[in-house]
């Protein structure tokens, strides 16, 4: 069917009632949040709408998913490089990257690398999230080693891959060939594996950095569980944290890191 958008109003109204109540962090999700106000506005509205959302007093962060990458445009990524409660995380489901395999999936088959370089020119210290589908139908091993160059050169903060699912009613469930689920498995396996080290690599960065994070819970061990602006919750890495102070879920705290692992950040208060 078609997009609806929510009128900006309804979604600022809400959101003001939601950090009334004690939320510090607003996400904001949609088919394609990007596209966000075209059909009541007749033009894309996330701009304004997270400018609007950055006055609200009391908000902590302003996080967006789902972002579609033919909408990533430099006013866009000057709004969120600029509003100061807008996470510097982007979140784009990209795919795949040959163009061969993307025009099968019916997405935008174009080269994702200029788009991608520009936004970590335009927005400081961005964390890039993404997710590919591996063992799509008519998927050869000369299109999965041209998605591993293409992640071992992006370097993605946050990756999520994720095996073809056949489902019955698809336009994919009668394409040929098939790729076989264990060919598949082991295409997922070797793309987390280069993701783990990349991953790795950039967690490491944050060593030794004091970082604002949002409390999420206390562990069954004692320990504090946070997340930073750069990891969305339940999909991405947490900040593990020792500390004697008593803290409150939902509230910031400057966390000092002290090591990291893949995917997860260990640190003191």
């Amino acid at each position: 069917g078609n997009y609806n958008s929510r009128k900006m109003e309804n979604i600022i109204s809400e959101a003001k009632n939601m950090v009334k109540k004690g939320v510090t962090e607003i996400i904001l999700v949609a088919q394609d949040t990007t596209g966000y106000g075209i059909d009541i506005y007749k033009k894309p509205m996330l701009s304004e709408l997270l400018k609007e959302l950055n006055k609200i007093e009391g908000l902590g962060w302003i996080r967006v998913m789902y972002a579609y990458p033919t909408q990533m445009k430099d006013d866009l990524l000057k709004t969120i490089n600029e509003c100061e409660k807008v996470a510097k995380y982007v979140d784009i489901p990209l795919q795949h990257s040959h163009p061969e395999m993307l025009k099968l999936m019916s997405r935008p088959s174009f080269d994702y690398r200029p788009m991608i370089e520009n936004i970590r020119k335009q927005i400081k210290d961005v964390s890039i999230r993404t997710a590919f589908v591996v063992g799509y139908p008519g998927e050869t091993e000369e299109h999965f080693e041209h998605l591993c160059q293409f992640v071992r050169d992006m370097k993605f903060d946050r990756m999520g891959v994720f095996c073809y699912s056949r489902e019955k009613g698809t336009p994919s469930y009668s394409m040929k060939p098939q790729v076989p689920k264990r060919i598949a498995k082991q295409r997922w396996k070797k793309l987390m594996e280069i993701q783990q080290e990349i991953s790795r690599e950039r967690n490491q960065k944050f060593a030794g950095k004091l970082v604002p994070c949002i409390i999420e819970c206390y562990s069954d061990e004692g320990e504090v569980i946070a997340r930073t602006q750069f990891d969305a919750p339940e999909i991405d890495g947490v900040v593990n944290i020792k500390t004697d102070n008593h803290v409150v879920p939902g509230d910031i705290e400057m966390v000092r890191i002290t090591s990291a692992s893949e995917y997860d950040l260990f640190g003191e208060i």
